[in-house]
């Protein structure tokens, strides 16, 4: 074994796995011998210092590593110091790659494909318990899904995603992280939770401010799925394969921007909906289970200025009628303006792109139309994601179930709306209309 300066991170990633699939094998052993007791201790205490190493030396290694491989300028210019594990904004990638660099463990066998290993029902050398690698749900079960698999299911549901695209993702090492953010507050009084500025004569006394913060902890929230295949469908792995990757990605897509637009934040993330910031546009007297173009003008007066062009519409599919009937009058006898407008698929309301949906509420409920800028939410992403098979649930079916786990966390970054310089007006990110 070489000192651990010399291993590169592919390298002590590869010696990491092939000890903890070592390790695997001793402990399925029925009878262990004193040798196979005495290799498992070298090698616990052996993967332990590999992993404090990888973890401790990873952003000045990747960095070195990159730099190598792209010149000092890196491909991408001004991206070279972006890495894996950092803060990505709205406008950065969020595929795997760009937030988890290479973490996560690599599938070795040439010869067959980890999900045909999983459904085999048989041991495998190459498949890792969630228990060698969490740290607090040593009971949670299930396999490790392999980095090329786990990228591939979040590519599919970051495609299908409203939420996750638009907002701040912190990739996450463990249970919990903390996001600095700062005490919203009034600009009647200072700005960024106790900033104050005027202007003085040359000898005048300068007030002194200190702005509040505040720390925002995300919490990794267990999300659990469940699928059911027919034995027919798992049989032909390589042909189901794509199905059960589909499948995962578009459910964690549908589950995850439901929870960050209207989870409690018991037990699962803060939606949108439930926010302290969230402003609530009255309706217009009279107006009934519909949607009226006072509505909108409404909702966009109490969007935050700030926020205005990062907004986006979040309208519920059942709203779809009463806005393609929305118009503007112009004069008497004149023809009216459609405030909703079509261009090569994509819609448009009031100069902001629209969002149709299922995932908030429906028409007359509040929710059922947003205004909202989603780079003012923060979500907290976990990389592992666990795979677990039963044959006994449906063996009278000749079915097979599974269970696909991922852990997450999103909150907004305002903990209140912001009262204006007047003193009275309130803006936010996250406008809503009440219900009717």
């Amino acid at each position: 074994m070489k000192p651990e300066f010399e291993y590169t991170l592919e390298e002590t990633k590869e010696y990491i796995n092939k000890l903890q699939g070592a390790l695997s094998r001793i402990a399925d052993k029925k009878d262990k011998t004193d040798e196979d007791i005495r290799l498992e201790g070298e090698m616990i205490v052996t993967l332990d210092r590999l992993k404090n190493y990888y973890e401790d030396v990873k952003p000045i290694r990747q960095t070195i590593e990159n730099r190598s491989l792209t010149g000092a300028g890196g491909l991408h210019g001004s991206r070279t110091d972006a890495r894996p594990f950092a803060l990505q904004s709205p406008t950065d990638k969020k595929d795997y790659q760009s937030l988890f660099g290479n973490a996560g463990y690599q599938w070795e066998d040439k010869q067959s494909s980890f999900f045909d290993a999983v459904f085999s029902g048989r041991h495998h050398p190459g498949l890792i318990k969630n228990t060698a690698m969490t740290e607090s749900i040593g009971s949670g079960g299930g396999f490790l899904i392999t980095a090329e698999y786990a990228a591939k299911i979040h590519a599919v549901s970051l495609e299908n995603e409203i939420v996750m695209p638009r907002a701040f993702v912190q990739p996450m090492r463990s249970d919990e992280t903390k996001i600095p953010a700062m005490d919203i507050g009034s600009h009647a009084s200072n700005l960024y939770g106790g900033f104050t500025a005027s202007y003085v004569s040359e000898t005048g006394t300068i007030t002194e401010q200190n702005p509040k913060t505040r720390q925002m902890t995300l919490s990794a929230k267990k999300l659990t799925g469940l699928l059911r295949f027919s034995a027919e469908l798992v049989a032909d792995v390589p042909g189901g394969e794509g199905q059960i990757i589909n499948i995962c990605g578009k459910g964690l897509s549908w589950y995850r921007d439901k929870a960050f637009l209207k989870g409690t934040g018991a037990g699962q993330p803060l939606g949108i909906l439930n926010s302290p910031a969230l402003i609530a546009v009255s309706k217009v007297s009279g107006q009934g289970k519909t949607v009226v173009y006072e509505n909108l003008t409404e909702m966009m007066g109490r969007m935050h200025a700030g926020s205005f062009k990062n907004s986006v519409w979040v309208c519920h599919q059942s709203t779809i009628p009463s806005l393609l009937r929305l118009s503007i009058a112009v004069g008497t006898g004149g023809e009216h303006v459609k405030v909703l407008n079509e261009s090569n698929g994509s819609f448009t309301m009031l100069t902001r792109p629209v969002v149709f949906t299922e995932k908030t509420e429906s028409l007359g409920t509040q929710g059922d139309i947003l205004l909202v800028d989603f780079s003012q939410y923060c979500i907290g992403l976990r990389s592992e994601m666990r795979f677990d098979m039963s044959i006994h649930v449906g063996f009278t079916t000749d079915e097979l179930y599974a269970r696909l786990i991922e852990r997450h966390d999103g909150q907004p970054l305002w903990d209140e709306p912001l009262t204006l310089e007047d003193g009275s007006t309130t803006v936010s990110p996250f406008v809503a209309l009440e219900s009717r």
